[in-house]
């Protein structure tokens, strides 16, 4: 890995996408704000701070994983990018992470940009260091999804196949966790079920951040480290196989 090539390779990715900035927005910003504005009017007032929580849950999780998945699936077998990026000196990592840097770049304003329409929408008020803690927070997640996303993309050979998975996996994941909602409403039954899923501590994580709940965030974090682990992991053996194979 050349760190000359991932700085290319991100502007590259970030020119060649400019295209799509308006959908981009629409996605990771005026969605999520209007999901908000529709919360605030109809949803139970004893949950705001879980909407809020949700959302940033949301945008950090669904957007980088499927974006990701979609793209580099995209890249690798529907057309010759990831062949031109490779046949010029790049190879797998500095391809990898030069798409998750420029991801990166696009994601940062968008969270922080979110968690301030949040505040006013919500009527709610956090301080510096529980945004910063929580854009720390959204950004290992996005970090995470979007690596476990590069390995869904470039790991199955039909693109198409891609497209349907990347957008069937993640609605389970954020509708059966307490992400919009508290733990405690659910059946016990459901409970643990939740606590088998990533997208449960990555609320915690969250909500931990926004209310300075240390405990909570610590739990979180826990969760989102196994998480990030796992994702590094089957993101490594997709780049292993990938140069095995071709």
């Amino acid at each position: 890995m050349r760190l000359s090539n991932v700085i290319t390779i991100a502007k590259y990715i970030l020119l060649s996408s400019r295209a799509w900035i308006y959908t981009a927005l629409g996605f990771t910003l005026m969605f999520p704000v209007l999901w908000l504005v529709l919360l605030r009017i109809v949803g139970n007032p004893h949950y705001v701070d879980y909407f809020i929580v949700g959302t940033v849950v949301n945008t950090s999780f669904l957007i980088p994983f499927i974006g990701t998945a979609q793209d580099m699936a995209y890249f690798r077998r529907g057309s010759s990018i990831y062949s031109l990026l490779y046949s010029n000196g790049a190879d797998h990592w500095d391809i990898a992470i030069g798409y998750i840097i420029q991801g990166m770049i696009y994601s940062v304003p968008s969270i922080i940009a979110l968690l301030l329409f949040s505040m006013l929408i919500m009527g709610t008020y956090y301080g510096a260091l529980q945004l910063a803690i929580t854009v720390a927070v959204a950004m290992l997640i996005a970090l995470s999804s979007a690596l476990l996303g590069y390995a869904l993309g470039v790991g199955v050979r039909n693109y198409r196949v891609v497209n349907q998975v990347s957008q069937v996996i993640p609605w389970p994941l954020l509708l059966l966790a307490p992400v919009y909602y508290p733990i405690t409403v659910l059946p016990t039954a459901l409970r643990y079920v939740s606590l088998a899923l990533p997208t449960t501590y990555m609320a915690f994580a969250i909500n931990g951040a926004l209310v300075l709940d240390f405990n909570e965030l610590f739990i979180g974090l826990l969760g989102v480290f196994v998480y990030s682990l796992a994702s590094i992991l089957i993101a490594r053996r997709a780049i292993i196989r990938g140069e095995v194979n071709g």
